[in-house]
């Protein structure tokens, strides 16, 4: 199997984010779908279009999230359980991911990623990889990571052969941004050290959150590989595309050339929240790959729906708001929040004589807020509000915010524009 297909996958685990203080989610998720490829299941990640196939996958997760000062760190544990309605042997594994990050000023950022997966059918295969990654933000609606590392493999009864290990270097150049509230675009080029010229891959994601509760998104990948293969008499023995490894040689004086594959992924899903717990999601994919030495373009697509339930365990704790202010030369405040917890948040104060609910933030990401608001030269007190359901409470603020008393107890927020 080509190597670079799960290295890239490995780059795209959603499992990101900043926290407030210890947080955290309980999820599990379960899909059934249909495919003309296997490599286009979720986890399966392996080549192999002999059959058409109807599967279904559960996927327990727990994320944990911390942050103190400067400091902040994600813990994410992920199993799964995948099964192929037809003669394959189903799918079991789990991976487990460790993001720690460093804050230096308002801007940068200094991280490490370790984590390590296994998986079993028809062979084994585990992984373990550490990536440094050093984040910029130029402004409070735009991101871009640079990282690079190792990443280590052992394969088990892999074909013919007994066993395969192997290291590889790999970096990554990732960018988001926000053009607005609730549209979100993220781009990436991923790389072998190695040959970097030789086997790249590079992402396109555009989100756009309808509302509170609609989402969808779109998804374009482009990747080249590039391997040897050995040819005698005009033929080529090899396990076929786009698995990349040489062929066997059936006599003398065998041909070795370099053979290219060139696959485009596009695919476009949609997730709708039903309420707190429970949300649905329909993904339909599409993959043509095309070879140096193929005549014909190979395609595949696969159609899926899920459901998904997720808790929030109260005994962990709640979260903290973190607000973040940034003023253009048209008096344009732009405040953005993170925050990780259910419910609507709305911010009250001094600018709208403290007049509730409030002026409403709009949710851009899972722990996401964002609003826009015209103020003039001046200092403002104010509070984050949260609504959920009959539940409304103030939110308290991070280490990390300017904070007055409210004379009651607690705190306001305040911001100064110049």
């Amino acid at each position: 199997m080509k190597i670079g297909f799960y290295i890239m996958a490995l780059f795209l685990l959603p499992v990101s984010g900043i926290c407030q203080q210890w947080q955290g989610l309980i999820s599990l998720d379960t899909r059934t779908g249909y495919s003309t490829n296997t490599i286009l299941n979720p986890y399966f990640g392996q080549w192999d279009r002999s059959k058409s196939s109807v599967y279904g996958f559960i996927s327990p997760m727990g994320q944990l999230q911390w942050n103190s000062e400067n400091y902040s760190a994600d813990f994410a544990g992920v199993g799964v359980y995948q099964s192929l309605f037809d003669d394959r042997e189903d799918l079991w594994g789990s991976f487990a991911l460790m993001n720690f990050r460093r804050r230096i000023g308002s801007s940068w950022s200094l991280g490490l990623e370790t984590g390590g997966s296994y998986f079993a059918s028809p062979y084994k295969r585990g992984t373990i990889w550490v990536q440094p990654i050093i984040s910029w933000s130029p402004t409070l609606f735009s991101q871009i990571r640079v990282r690079a590392g190792s990443t280590y493999l052992d394969y088990e009864n892999i074909q013919e052969e007994s066993g395969y290990n192997d290291r590889l270097d790999s970096y990554g150049i990732e960018f988001e941004v926000w053009p607005t509230f609730r549209w979100q675009l993220r781009a990436g080029i991923y790389g072998n050290m190695d040959q970097p010229a030789a086997n790249q891959s590079f992402t396109l994601n555009a989100d756009h959150r309808i509302s509170d509760a609609i989402q969808v998104s779109a998804r374009l990948s482009a990747d080249r590989y590039t391997y040897q293969l050995i040819q005698e008499n005009g033929t080529t023995d090899g396990p076929g595309l786009p698995i990349g490894r040489p062929g066997n040689i059936n006599g003398n004086d065998p041909e070795i050339f370099d053979e290219t594959d060139r696959m485009i992924r596009t695919g476009i899903s949609g997730r709708f929240r039903l309420n707190q717990a429970f949300s649905i999601s329909m993904n339909l994919d599409h993959l043509s790959l095309s070879s140096s030495s193929a005549e014909q373009m190979i395609s595949d697509y696969q159609l899926s729906a899920g459901v998904r339930y997720t808790i929030q365990p109260k005994f962990i704790g709640r979260g903290k708001a973190e607000p973040k202010w940034e003023q253009n030369e048209r008096q344009s405040i732009f405040l953005k929040i993170n925050y990780s917890g259910e419910g609507q948040l709305y911010i009250i104060g001094d600018f709208n004589d403290w007049e509730t609910p409030g002026i409403p933030l709009t949710r851009q990401s899972s722990n996401r807020y964002a609003a826009q608001l015209k103020l003039e030269r001046g200092a403002y007190e104010y509070k984050i509000l949260l609504i959920d359901k009959s539940d409304e409470r103030w939110i308290d603020f991070s280490d990390q915010t300017y904070t007055v008393s409210d004379g009651f107890g607690g705190e306001n927020g305040m911001v100064f524009i110049e």
